[in-house]
């Protein structure tokens, strides 16, 4: 394979033809159209092997690349950035100026790296299995393949957290993750006149954009008691001046805009006939009551809902890598080391993959991983006063963090907002008296629930309501969280084409003397 290109995973290593000399990284599709050469011979060898071009893979690989390493960077979007840096269409031009406005030094020089002649980028490709801790299963076009790093990092980013409510199935309806991805992606607003709900400080962030981009947004709505928690928190907010400039530079757009922000309060339904036309909000206490007694309704087209951010860490499950469960920091996150190392050796996990921190923290846990690497393959001769000088910077940012994290702690769960009616897997369309009804049948826990109602088996292979499912087991069995038996994340990880399974060699089945029998009997 070629190194400094966008590369296809093409016959015999070769470069495919669309892809020489192509400037637009969002152009490359994979030339090999003929199934019968599909095979998986296609290996890239490198020192450092990325999941993930957003602010943690791109530091990362500038950190590796800096001390001369062979790094490999995969990623499922067409174009680098990850959520945070993503950027719209190449198609899209902007006179006079770039689309990241004040970020775009770095985002410039972040996205430069993959430039670099010792970088093998891999867009548009899905990484699906992790077969061995040192390798990557990826398929990408019309070809699969495998990419192979001495040290492997997972910096997969986040997922919206969603919260199932009456109505939040309807048209109009979006997660504030959703939002963002809109704005930046397409440069599109989801509505005219817009509700923005939920709780975490990326409901100011998704305001402030809105607001920026022409539209109306006719309330906030935070489920925590923000305002009577910034004065306990200011001052540890101070040691991350830059952030907290940001922070209020959100804050006051919104004011000057005149967009009222309701705290301690919550969305608890979406109304309309076939689309969004308003949303009902009511107060909504620390323990997840909620008072509808004293609810009001606010007219809108659009309804943007984010409760936070889970790290997508079903790679990390999958290679065995040791999880803890931290509300906070958006539930089942990597367990590491200082230098970001999992419970693999040789496994790194990075960004808000690893654990829910902000774009700041991801790009000094980047640059952490890239230098330990280097350090270990004996190419970083600085690596202890380098090292100490990240970890400085990094402590001074995760304080930040904590202090927004105390700021926007909200209710324990969100099951008050449940109806019967309320859906809460979307792909499978099970409700929550479905659940209720085997909960009942003494079928009460996740793999049971799992398994009679078909929750969490759609394309979104439970990223959208394993959360829900947990809080309902973990409240009707008083079983916290993260005591709870998970079913298990399988291969491939992500929807992929039957296509690119066609060449992968099949092992022998385990399969009993006689077929008609389980696979698995008990002992007589």
């Amino acid at each position: 394979m070629r190194h400094g290109r966008v590369l296809g995973l093409c016959d015999g290593g070769r470069r495919c033809h669309r892809h020489a000399d192509v400037p637009d990284r969002s152009e490359t599709r994979h030339a090999c159209r003929d199934a019968a050469r599909r095979r998986a011979a296609d290996v890239i060898e490198v020192d450092l092997a990325i999941l993930g071009a957003g602010p943690a893979g791109l530091a990362a690989a500038g950190e590796a690349v800096a001390h001369g390493l062979r790094v490999a960077v995969v990623d499922d979007n067409p174009r680098a950035g990850g959520q945070y840096f993503r950027q719209p269409p190449a198609q899209f031009r902007r006179d006079g100026g770039s689309w990241f406005d004040k970020e775009a030094t770095r985002v410039a020089e972040l996205l430069r790296v993959l430039d670099h002649p010792s970088i093998t980028y891999l867009p548009d490709t899905v990484v699906w299995d992790v077969p061995a801790p040192d390798t990557l299963a990826v398929a990408g076009g019309e070809r699969s393949g495998r990419v192979r790093g001495r040290a492997l990092l997972i910096a997969a980013g986040a997922h919206d957290r969603p919260v199932p409510f009456p109505g939040w199935t309807l048209p109009g309806v979006i997660s504030a993750g959703g939002a963002q991805n809109l704005l930046k992606g397409n440069r599109i607003v989801p509505g005219r006149r817009i509700v923005v709900a939920g709780n975490g400080p990326l409901l100011f962030v998704v305001a402030a954009s809105l607001v920026r981009a022409g539209a109306e947004v006719a309330a906030v709505v935070e489920a925590a008691p923000i305002n009577r928690r910034l004065l306990h928190a200011w001052p540890s907010m101070l040691a991350a001046p830059k952030i907290l400039r940001q922070a209020l530079d959100y804050r006051l757009s919104l004011l000057r805009a005149g967009v009222p922000v309701r705290t301690g309060m919550t969305v608890v339904a979406a109304r309309g006939a076939d689309a969004v036309q308003d949303a009902a909000i009511a107060p909504i206490a620390l323990d997840g009551s909620v008072d509808r007694a004293v609810s009001e309704t606010i007219a809108c087209d659009a309804l943007v809902v984010g409760f936070g951010l889970t790290p997508s860490v079903e790679l990390l499950r999958l290679i065995g890598c040791e999880l803890g469960y931290n509300r906070g920091r958006g539930g089942w996150l990597a367990v590491r080391s200082d230098r970001m190392e999992t419970s693999v050796a040789n496994v790194f996990a990075a960004g808000d993959g690893a654990a829910i921190g902000g774009v700041e923290i991801a790009l000094l846990e980047g640059r952490l991983v890239g230098l330990e690497v280097a350090a270990r393959l004996g190419r970083a001769g600085n690596a202890e006063q380098r090292r100490a000088a990240l970890r400085d910077q990094l402590d001074r940012t995760d304080k930040f963090r904590r202090a927004i994290e105390a700021i926007f702690a909200g209710p324990s769960h969100y099951l008050g907002l449940l109806t019967a009616d309320t859906v809460v897997c979307r792909c499978e369309e099970v409700t929550h008296g479905e659940l209720q009804a085997r909960q009942a049948e003494a079928l009460d826990s996740m793999i049971q629930l799992k398994s009679t109602t078909r929750a969490g088996m759609g394309r979104c292979q439970g990223r959208n309501c394993m959360a829900t499912l947990a809080s309902i087991v973990s409240e009707a069995s008083g079983t916290p969280i993260a005591g709870l038996n998970y079913p298990r994340t399988r291969p491939p990880v992500r929807p992929i084409a039957i296509g690119d399974l066609l060449h992968e060699p099949i092992p022998p089945p385990d399969l009993p003397a006689d077929p008609h029998l389980p696979r698995r009997q008990n002992a007589s």
